[in-house]
């Protein structure tokens, strides 16, 4: 689970502003919650990254608190978040003895959790949490999505004198609950520029390996009602529609 050591110097320059529009995913975040809940609320945002979300979240007058794994993460998001408000803690196992209106996870975090057990735990604890009637609200990129990047994806990225490369392969699981048998790495491959007045353009390598599943649509539906939530909205990020070609879906549940 713990990843991104390195990576996260990186993460921002390269997840926020090349890949996911910053203000087009907060818009969606907050349309959900609007459209499906009455009132300003409290939120705890699972996997919260480096705060920028958050941060958004925090300018629309939303009470935030925020938990993360990561100690890497953390101590970036340290510089903008009031530290009581920031937990370092696994999303399948936190018991903050506190209950919330929304919990949110957001940034594909869940995809993370290798097993279909680790999804379940993260739904339980989302569930003793959540306030009765409220929302659990969760994207994930879907299994069309990783199939699509394992067939061809190689991506490089010049961040301030350094380059980054990503990749992603499909693995064999080690857990008979992974589709088809098959979990998905990335490698991130870090050349790091190293200033040194005998060489010129000296580069050191720094690697890292994450490791990401997921599974169907359907089967993600039937473990949230197995744990007392309603489905009330599916919607691709890209596209509103979700279909067998979605990519990223976010998911809207309801405790019951």
């Amino acid at each position: 689970m713990k990843t991104y050591d390195f990576f996260v110097d990186y993460y921002d320059e390269i997840i926020r502003w090349n890949w996911y529009s910053l203000n087009d995913e907060v818009s969606l975040i907050d349309e959900l919650i609007t459209k499906f809940s009455f009132w300003w609320i409290d939120i705890l945002e699972l996997a919260v990254w480096t705060w920028v979300i958050a941060n958004e979240l925090e300018k629309l007058w939303y009470n935030v608190v925020w938990l993360d794994i990561s100690e890497k993460m953390l101590e970036k998001a340290k510089q903008n978040i009031k530290k009581e408000n920031l937990i370092l803690w696994d999303m399948r196992n936190f018991d903050l003895n506190k209950k919330f209106d929304v919990i949110l996870c957001n940034n594909n975090s869940i995809n993370h959790l290798l097993k279909k057990e680790d999804w379940e735990k993260m739904f339980i604890q989302s569930y003793k949490h959540l306030k009765k009637w409220w929302l659990l609200i969760f994207d994930i990129l879907t299994i069309f999505e990783f199939e699509n990047i394992t067939r061809d994806f190689r991506w490089f990225f010049d961040v301030w004198k350094d380059t980054i490369c990503l990749e992603m392969f499909k693995k064999e699981s080690p857990f008979s609950d992974s589709w088809k048998n098959f979990i998905y790495e990335w490698l991130i491959k870090m050349f790091i520029f190293q200033e040194d007045k005998y060489e010129k353009d000296k580069y050191k390598l720094i690697k890292e390996v994450v490791r990401e599943n997921s599974f169907e649509i359907e089967e993600i539906k039937e473990m949230l009602k197995k744990y007392d939530f309603e489905v009330l909205h599916l919607e691709d990020y890209h596209k509103e529609i979700v279909d067998e070609e979605s990519e990223r879906v976010y998911f809207v549940a309801k405790r019951l």
